[in-house]
């Protein structure tokens, strides 16, 4: 959106334009009538897309990002009306079309490049993973205790669905402290995104008697908060069952705050060893796992050291450079490449990755 384009800092190959506030129709009428246009117009060498469609009758290779798991499972166990079932069956086969035209297909995890691309019928030669990287300095302040919270607290973050899986959370919380009186509070953040799984997140803290009062539905909260809630955190929780990388994870790892996760591939090849694992379909497996992380002793401070080491493998300059080496390797098999230097019509390009910012120009439309 508008802040995307704000936030990128100026450089002198990149060159933004914001197109403004896009609906559907209006994205579909971009991307398969002008985007092609723009890309010849500037005589693009390659043309990525940072979504699930690209312009089929684009000149030069094109490259797709794949991350938006809900066009892939087609809002499987979410509560959706007929329209929006209907727009995610068309997404669905945008993104097939999107498929059977590109060169590549990025994805952000391994786990998705597999599931997704199994269920497209993509080869596999088309398949790139880039992961997400972070910068670990802005969440690694000083930790001020009863900043936004005037107790110890497990924290979760993220937009509420029900493969979040919310509720199971609160139910394992109060199984946690039925059989240990100290245990943290829970306090769990996120924008609503699914009215009956909020609905029944809310029941479940209703029904939680005594614990009630201990467990903190916030809601959304500014984002400049996010970063005091991580930090002040005891334990972080992400027990989501479904998604394609799951960026919390970093981000409780860059504060310093233990792990727990559910047990599900995507987790376990973020996270690795830096993080305790629980079956996410099991309220017994949730409470044993964050009562090992919080009750162990030493245990959360292993976690964090195994998570400060886990976290190297995730920097922005690296996901640049891999990306950077997925646009060589398009343009290396493109038989009509002739030019040194590449024209690249790409999202956005970290400041750390400036060691190799002098190949490319990069010409960005932005939609919201």
């Amino acid at each position: 959106d508008k802040r995307v384009s704000e936030a990128l800092s100026a450089e002198k190959n990149v060159e933004i334009e914001y197109l403004g506030s896009l609906g559907l129709k209006d994205r579909l009428r971009f991307t398969y009538t002008r985007a092609a246009n723009l890309a010849r117009d500037w005589k693009a060498d390659v043309y990525f897309s940072a979504g699930e469609m690209v312009p089929i009758n684009a000149d030069c290779p094109t490259i797709a990002a794949f991350r938006n798991r809900q066009i892939f499972t087609l809002g499987e166990g979410e509560t959706l009306t007929f329209i929006q079932r209907l727009r995610l069956l068309a997404l669905n086969a945008l993104a097939r079309l999107t498929a059977s035209s590109v060169e590549r297909v990025m994805f952000v995890s391994k786990d998705s490049a597999d599931w997704i691309g199994d269920s497209i019928g993509l080869p596999e030669s088309k398949r790139t993973v880039i992961h997400h990287g972070i910068d670990p300095e802005p969440w690694r302040k000083p930790r001020t205790p009863g900043d936004l919270h005037d107790r110890p607290y497990i924290l979760s973050v993220s937009s509420i669905y029900p493969y979040k899986n919310y509720v199971r959370l609160i139910e394992a919380y109060v199984e946690l402290a039925n059989r240990q009186p100290d245990v943290p509070d829970l306090v769990i953040i996120g924008d609503n995104q699914d009215e009956a799984a909020n609905t029944a997140m809310h029941a479940a803290r209703d029904a939680a008697g005594e614990h009630a009062e201990a467990i903190h539905l916030l809601g959304e909260v500014p984002y400049a908060d996010i970063h005091t809630y991580y930090r002040n955190a005891s334990l972080f929780v992400f027990p989501s069952y479904l998604e394609t990388f799951g960026h919390p994870l970093l981000e409780a790892m860059a504060a310093d705050v233990p792990l727990v996760a559910a047990d599900i591939p995507v987790f376990r090849e973020i996270a690795a060893d830096a993080a305790f694992y629980a079956n996410p379909f099991s309220t017994a497996s949730l409470a044993s796992s964050m009562e090992d992380a919080l009750f162990i002793p030493g245990a959360g401070k292993t976690l964090v050291k195994r998570g400060r080491e886990r976290l190297k493998h995730f920097s922005w300059s690296r996901s640049a450079s891999t990306l950077l080496a997925t646009f060589d390797s398009v343009l290396r098999e493109d038989e009509d490449q002739h030019e040194d230097v590449a024209k690249v019509h790409v999202l956005a390009l970290s400041e750390d990755a400036k060691i190799r910012t002098q190949h490319i120009a990069a010409r960005v439309p932005i939609y919201s």
